[in-house]
């Protein structure tokens, strides 16, 4: 029997391929240590990422996206997010070495970031905020 709230669902929307590849590591690092089952769908295309989370967006408890991206930025599809399914929003996980950008684009607003270069510590503490077991139902 497969309990699926066990299971993270992840998206990744980032255009570096380098980048998307250290960030699939790391979660299905996390996803061992913590004994939990992962699905991660990776993004290169911030249009398509946009697509997905406006068509299945609810299947995600993680969305990791990038900032800078061509067509279309995180913060855009996070704006976009905003109008079209808000709940979404607290499963989101901005990675960028760009935090500047998102502090003129969202001034007074809690987000939350993991600055580019990081390490495995510091992206597993802002997964623990994301998916804390104890705020999940």
């Amino acid at each position: 029997m497969t309990d699926d709230s066990h299971t993270i669902h992840a998206l990744v929307v980032d255009d570096e391929d380098t980048v998307q590849s250290i960030l699939a590591a790391f979660l299905n690092r996390y996803a061992q240590q913590r004994s939990r089952e992962i699905q991660i769908r990776t993004l290169s295309d911030p249009v398509q990422g946009l697509f997905e989370l406006t068509t299945n967006g609810e299947r995600y408890n993680l969305i990791l996206l990038d900032v800078r991206l061509p067509k279309l930025t995180g913060d855009d599809i996070y704006n976009s997010l905003e109008q079209i399914n808000p709940d979404l929003l607290h499963r989101v996980l901005f990675v960028t070495g760009y935090p500047e950008d998102l502090a003129e684009r969202f001034p007074g607003r809690e987000l939350l970031i993991l600055q580019k270069p990081f390490r495995y510590q510091a992206f597993t503490e802002k997964l623990d905020i994301l998916l804390n077991p104890e705020t999940q139902t």
